[in-house]
């Protein structure tokens, strides 16, 4: 399977995925996935992710993308700020991003880009032996998330027409039905 692109999210399938033995192609990461799986990019669409992990970013070597809230600081100097835009589907403004996630914003961002070829990892949207995420996760995680991922995977159902890409998961399969799924191991 050959992409343009990779947009990488933070699911437990990934757990222990060598992301170096990724074929070449343009990476955006959502939130700990930028520096994780060395993206060429980092996007970010949670509110306090920026000033908790500001050291991390600051040491990250891609862009950083940062949606946000006219009422939220701008923490991070050299980072590129656009506005979160509410509503359903893509964002169509290069200066605005959409999405209940970081994940669905990575997404959104390389569809601005003109990716539309792409290889999602990490969107498994499901709660695995109590953990979201491949990492340890974020303080500022919510205690209903595991309630929320199935209606944050169904925001990609609106966006499936626009672009053509395969869902790369673990055995535990993927919340997100919107797009072909295909196993992890299919990359290596």
């Amino acid at each position: 399977m050959t992409h343009d692109c990779f947009v990488i999210g933070s699911g437990p399938s990934l757990q222990g995925f060598d992301f170096d033995a990724l074929p070449e192609a343009f990476r955006v990461g959502a939130n700990k996935s930028g520096w994780l799986a060395n993206c060429d990019v980092l996007v970010t669409l949670d509110r306090y992710f920026p000033s908790r992990l500001k050291d991390e970013i600051l040491k990250f070597d891609g862009k950083v993308v940062i949606a946000r809230r006219p009422d939220e600081e701008m923490v991070i100097p050299d980072a590129t700020y656009v506005m979160r835009e509410r509503g359903d589907g893509f964002s169509e403004d290069i200066g605005a991003l959409r999405g209940y996630d970081s994940g669905f914003a990575s997404l959104n961002y390389a569809y601005l880009l003109g990716y539309r070829d792409i290889g999602l990892l990490g969107f498994d949207f499901k709660w695995v032996d109590n953990k979201s995420h491949f990492h340890d996760g974020y303080l500022s995680q919510n205690k209903n998330t595991h309630h929320m991922l199935g209606r944050w995977a169904k925001a990609f159902d609106r966006v499936a027409d626009k672009i053509c890409c395969t869902n790369y998961v673990g055995p535990s399969g993927s919340n997100v039905t919107a797009f072909p799924t295909r196993p992890l191991e299919d990359l290596l």
